[in-house]
This record gives C-alpha cells, sequence and structure tokens, in this order.
C-alpha cells in the first residue's frame, strides 16, 4: 500500500505489526491507515484524484531516488581521492635515512592511516547510498509503470 500523498510504501510487514495492535482485524478487512510520514489516510480503494497524486509522488521520489543515488556516486569519487592521498602519504613515510624502510612513527604515517579510514568510511556510505538509490528508484519506476498501464491496485 502507498500512501497517494507521499508515495510511502506501507509494507506488508508493517501492516501486519498494525493490526497485532488493533484487535478483530484481519488483512482482508477494509482498514485505513495513518501515513508515518505525511499523516494523510492511507486507504485500499483509490479514486483517479488520488491515482494521479500517487503518480506525482512517485515523481518525487524517484527524483529523491536520483539525489541519493548523485550523492552515492560523489562520495565514491571523495573515497577514491582520499584514498590516492593517503597512498601517497604511504609512500613517503618510507624514509631514506632510515634504509628506505617503513617508519611508523613519522607524520606521515599517521596521515595515511587518518586518510585511509576517511576513505574506506566515504566507501561505505557511497555504497550503500547507492544500493538503496537504486533499489528505491527500482521500485517507484515500477509502481509508476504500473499507474501508467493502469494495473495498479492499491
Amino acid at each position: 500500500m502507498y500512501c497517494s500523498n507521499c508515495g510511502y510504501k506501507l509494507t506488508q510487514r508493517k501492516i501486519e505489526k498494525i493490526l497485532k495492535k488493533t484487535e478483530g482485524r484481519t488483512i482482508d478487512s477494509n482498514v485505513v491507515y495513518v501515513c508515518p510520514r505525511c499523516g494523510k489516510i492511507i486507504k485500499n480503494g483509490l479514486s483517479n484524484d488520488d491515482v494521479k497524486a500517487l503518480a506525482r509522488a512517485s515523481h518525487s521520489e524517484i527524483h529523491k531516488s536520483r539525489n541519493i543515488i548523485n550523492s552515492g556516486m560523489c562520495f565514491l569519487v571523495i573515497a577514491t581521492i582520499l584514498v590516492a592521498i593517503g597512498y601517497i602519504f604511504y609512500l613517503m613515510s618510507y624514509k631514506a635515512n632510515a634504509g628506505g624502510m617503513l617508519v611508523t612513527n613519522c607524520t606521515e604515517y599517521y596521515v595515511f592511516i587518518i586518510l585511509l579510514v576517511l576513505g574506506c568510511i566515504a566507501y561505505l556510505y557511497s555504497f550503500i547510498s547507492l544500493f538503496f538509490g537504486i533499489k528505491k528508484n527500482r521500485e517507484y519506476n515500477l509502481l509508476l509503470k504500473d499507474i501508467q498501464n493502469n494495473i495498479f491496485i492499491q
């Protein structure tokens, strides 16, 4: 079930959780829910105006998912730059006066460790946001395709 106002998806797990709290109702009964995001009522049967509002909301959610994907891609580039600079500092931590050996108590080595940690965190954030953005984009594109083909049923 989707909120026709904001496009929030009410999954089956959330519906079952709500039904456990209310007594004497089943999944098949005509139940209305309150959207946790916008506070509007989510109902089973949608009119034409509600379907049009859901299409507008799905376009908005697709736009948000593209922003999430763009954020993930930016952090992917930032992480690559941080790791590359960290590798340069790693190479600088090999000291000539120490016989070409790695010196782990110099400033360059500490900067390398900090940049490597920040790069790994940025990589993690970028992959997570890319995954969720692509998932959300695919979900709302399918919803919009169902609405356009007139096969959407709430």
